[in-house]
């Protein structure tokens, strides 16, 4: 609603402050009147005592009152009014994707560090690019049967969607067969949106999905979106159905050499616990912090306390360093060693600028030493899936 314009500003000016009643002036005493000439007698006086005139007494106007003022100056226009922006009606859900919201985000890595990284590539041996191509062909080892990869984390803010879409996509870049990467949050999650494309909600497809798991992918191509590396996105959804998810996935599993579903936050939903359930390997996901490690530590002392250590050869500990504050703060060797008494293989995910950024993810501007870490968490996740 527009705003009234504020009052004009008033000027000290005497003259241009409100009139006010004068204050009385001292009464003149009147000027003695004339008489006018008579013809008299000699012997009399010529000129008679004046007499006080009554019309002398009367107010006399206000311009005999007072002598003229000076010319005002003219009043300063009011500045005008600046209309305040009317409100608009909230944009819909699927309209969110259409905006423009996000800044080109920046590389993964500081311009320096990238200049210095590819200058030394002329003089070194390149064991960061033999790391990652040894670290691919595990990546690419074959499967059998569809292989099923939980990602989770005890709290949200772990960084455990962003692990999700950079895995995925490590496996879509690497195999030759298809890989599929399913947001297992039934409200609205972010890994959709993160990945660059749009769907319909799961509930809504489900059933054709379900239909479709006898056929093969052409039956699929109406109903979930790719990414630009060919991998295959399956939405969120499903509202008071938690395993939904996993249930459409189990179903597509035949059509894919390898499903990552991103859980929702916390280990105790029943979503989470389908989605865990049902994987032949867990990644989970703690942020490079000591209040994430130790949280992380906490559930896995949990896990065997209550006679489930076996599921621990399933699982492989990430930290993620969404911000490199946290990381600063952490005792890297120290947590490790912290994991590693449970037999726990951990991958730390280190600080990148563009997947901080929580814009939509670019595989070409991830920096190499990300690159690096996502591809070893495919690599140990896809074994440890391979031996159950």
């Amino acid at each position: 609603m527009p705003q009234p314009a504020p009052p004009a500003p008033q000027t000290t000016h005497p003259w241009t402050q409100p009139a006010q009643p004068a204050p009385p002036m001292p009464q003149t005493p009147p000027a003695p009147q004339t008489a006018p000439m008579q013809q008299a007698p000699p012997a009399q006086p010529a000129v008679q005592p004046a007499q006080p005139n009554p019309a002398a007494h009367a107010t006399p106007p206000p311009a005999a009152r007072y002598p003229a003022a000076p010319p005002v100056a003219p009043r300063p226009p009011a500045p005008t009014p600046v209309p305040s922006p009317q409100p608009t009606t909230e944009p819909a859900a699927a309209d969110l994707d259409d905006l423009s919201i996000s800044r080109r985000t920046a590389s993964g890595e500081r311009p320096l560090r990238k200049v210095l990284r590819t200058a030394g590539r002329m003089f070194t041996s390149g064991r960061a690019t033999r790391e990652l191509a040894e670290l691919a062909a595990e990546v690419q080892a074959p499967v059998h049967t569809g292989r099923r990869i939980a990602v989770a984390s005890v709290h949200g803010g772990a960084g455990k969607s962003t692990v999700s879409a950079v895995l995925a996509s490590v496996f879509a870049a690497r195999r030759a067969d298809p890989v599929l990467v399913a947001d297992a949050d039934p409200y609205e999650g972010s890994l959709t949106w993160r990945l660059g494309v749009t769907a319909q909600p799961l509930e809504r497809i489900a059933p054709d999905l379900v239909a479709a798991r006898g056929g093969d992918l052409r039956a699929l191509e109406p109903l979930l979106p790719r990414t630009k590396s060919g991998l295959w996105v399956l939405p969120s959804g499903g509202a008071g159905q938690p395993n939904l998810c996993s249930d459409v996935t189990r179903a597509l599993s035949r059509l894919f050499a390898v499903a990552v579903t991103d859980c929702p936050p916390g280990l105790e939903s029943r979503t989470t616990g389908a989605a865990v359930a049902d994987a032949h390997s867990v990644v989970l996901v703690a942020a490079a912090t000591p209040d994430g490690v130790r949280a992380t530590y906490r559930a896995l002392n949990r896990v065997m306390a209550t006679g489930y250590a076996a599921w621990l050869r399933r699982v492989v500990v990430v930290f993620s360093a969404g911000s490199p504050h946290g990381r600063a703060a952490l005792k890297l060797d120290a947590a490790r060693d912290l994991i590693d008494g449970f037999g726990v293989p951990v991958v730390t995910l280190p600080f990148d600028r563009h997947l901080a950024g929580g814009a939509r993810i670019r595989p070409a501007r991830i920096a190499e030493a990300t690159l690096v870490a996502a591809t070893r968490t495919a690599a140990l996740a896809l074994d440890r899936a391979r031996q159950h």
